[in-house]
């Protein structure tokens, strides 16, 4: 059987519920040990223990919270010690909670979504049995030689869909659609500048939606004063996958003020390939290389000009024409690497690695 163990819930976390949706598919036995931190959890996964302590997201890692969380996790790790072999711990706290069951025989898989104490992480990573990260690359970002670790494993942030979407022909309104789904964080996603090109540019409409204390209010008042700004608040995947399809560009700008930007695996990059809608990100991150290595959307500078500037000949042929190979280059993209991930990676590779790391 295998554990897992994140500060989130499966109902929430979608790389949480993608390893529980494989387990499942395969016939993997396993049970996870989450925090319901907002109180809001529409589903509980009939294997899940969920710590009940309100603690939202924003306001981190408080201590009285976090340590009641250690002590749910002991519980539930001891209580169930004859039960599991391999703990599969998202993230640093959650592999340092889990490394004395190692001394005690457990398999112990880290799962790296963010780094956040970098020094700790570079030295847990070669005592585990295994790492997981998003993207290869950001071994460097943590200073980890790959042949140092027991065993490494990509897995990337690629969604998991079960629907189907009529794309809208690009940039065949009379205005431009752009459309943002995320956490609104102040200064390093770029939101102040997007949504004040929207509102002096009166070619542009911007659908909105997400969550975040920082920038609630600013979005809101731009929808109010203008009707070209649409905010649509929190929203449930399926409606953010029909906003986005909606739009001529999709918008996931992460400005390179920190590392985890710069190796930032976004859910959005391989959105916008699904749905054959080129991404607009940000210059000097892994995913800005990607983009422009496949010829799959536009890379900006950090600045209201950089954003603005890449529609000063939007009405060219030029633009059109290399507009819509972008948009056929995503399509591509999508068919030729990722519509089997799941059955390929998920399914296949990482379970056929669990089911060994536990004896299954």
């Amino acid at each position: 059987m295998i554990c897992y163990i994140n500060r989130s819930t499966v109902d929430y976390d979608v790389r949480l519920n993608k390893y529980v949706q494989a387990c499942k598919e395969t016939g993997t036995p396993y049970f996870v040990i989450g925090w319901d931190r907002m109180l809001n959890a529409k589903y509980v996964d009939e294997n899940e223990h969920q710590l009940k302590v309100y603690c939202p997201y924003a306001q981190g890692k408080k201590l009285i919270p976090s340590i009641r969380w250690f002590f749910f996790t002991w519980y539930y790790l001891i209580k169930n010690f004859h039960k599991y072999k391999v703990i599969h711990a998202c993230n640093m706290e959650n592999a340092l909670f889990s490394l004395p069951f190692k001394l005690l025989g457990k398999k112990i898989v880290f799962d790296i979504y963010d780094s956040q104490v970098i020094k700790l992480e570079r030295k847990i990573a070669p005592k585990v049995d295994c790492l997981i990260l998003p993207v290869e690359k950001r071994l460097e970002q943590i200073g980890v030689d790959k042949n140092s670790l027991k065993c490494f494993m990509e897995i990337e942030n690629v969604p998991t869909f079960n629907t189907s979407l009529k794309p809208v022909e690009g940039l065949n309104r009379e205005k431009m659609h752009l459309s943002y789904v995320g956490v609104f964080q102040k200064e390093i996603r770029g939101l102040e500048n997007l949504v004040n090109m929207v509102l002096q540019d009166e070619r542009f409409v911007l659908d909105i939606a997400g969550v975040g204390d920082d920038l609630d209010s600013m979005i809101q008042n731009a929808a109010t004063k203008c009707e070209r700004v649409h905010y649509h608040g929190k929203v449930q995947y399926s409606e953010a996958l029909k906003i986005m399809n909606n739009s001529d560009f999709i918008v996931a700008l992460y400005y390179p003020y920190s590392s985890n930007h710069v190796y930032a695996s976004p859910n959005k990059s391989y959105e916008s390939l699904f749905l054959s809608t080129p991404i607009i990100t940000s210059k000097g991150t892994l995913v800005g290389d990607k983009v422009a290595h496949t010829n799959t959307g536009y890379i900006v500078d950090d600045t209201f000009e950089g954003l603005h500037n890449l529609f000063s000949n939007v009405k060219t042929d030029e633009f059109k024409h290399d507009y819509l190979t972008k948009c056929a280059n995503c399509a591509a993209q999508w068919k030729n690497v990722y519509a089997d991930y799941k059955n390929k990676t998920l399914e296949g590779e990482y379970i056929n690695y669990m089911r060994d790391l536990a004896k299954l």
